[in-house]
Order: structure tokens, then sequence, then C-alpha cells
């Protein structure tokens, strides 16, 4: 499969499950993937991703990586405000935007296990 081929297939399924795509690959040998989607609550979310020498293995690996650094405790904090509640959009209610951000989680394993699927 050629690289285009990949960044088609990658983007096919990342849509199919309620992502946009962006796709940097001017540098053949890092081609930069931005995925981006609105969470419940209407945060605009988004990740980066990396695929290396056009090995798909490699985008999947930074995707995981970044899911399993992913900390939805810590995500929410950035979006407090100094009142405790959400500040520049989020939802009012700390809860609220734990929740979003666990749903954001999923979000992102939901893709990430749809790669997988496809890939390896």
């Amino acid at each position: 499969m050629t690289a285009q081929e990949k960044i088609q297939k990658v983007t096919e399924i990342s849509q199919s499950k309620g992502w946009s795509i962006s796709v940097d690959d001017k540098n053949k040998s890092n081609i930069q993937f931005d995925f981006q989607r609105y969470t419940n609550y209407g945060q605009d979310f988004n990740f980066s991703a990396e695929m290396k020498c056009e090995d798909i293995d490699t985008l999947i690996a930074d995707m995981e990586q970044y899911f399993e650094g992913f900390d939805p405790d810590y995500e929410a904090y950035l979006w407090i405000g100094n009142d405790g509640h959400g500040k520049n959009g989020a939802p009012y209610h700390i809860k609220d935007i734990v929740s979003d951000m666990e749903e954001a989680e999923k979000q992102i394993h939901d893709l990430l296990e749809a790669l997988e699927t496809e890939f390896i």
C-alpha cells in the first residue's frame, strides 16, 4: 500500500468515526496527521500524530502513546477558571468538564482501535 493509499484509508476511517482530519505530507519521511472533533459539550478537541517513513505502525504507535498519556482530569483542569467553574466555553460544572474529557478519551480509543483493526 502506498503512502497516499494509507493516508486515504486513515482519512476515511477517521471521518467515519466523526473526526475531521488534515494531513501535512510535504515531508515524506514525517507525515503529520491532525485529528479534530467537537466533544459532547462543544469543545474543539484535537491532537496530532506522526507517521514516519510511510510506516503506518509508527502512526498507530504515536497515537497509542498519546492515548496512554491522556489524563482526563488534567485536561479538565486546564478548562477550570479561577472561580472553580468552566472557562473559555467549557461546561460550567467541573463534573461535566471531566465527563467531557473522559468522552474525548473514549473517542481517541475508538479511533485508535478502528485503525488497529484495519492495519494490524
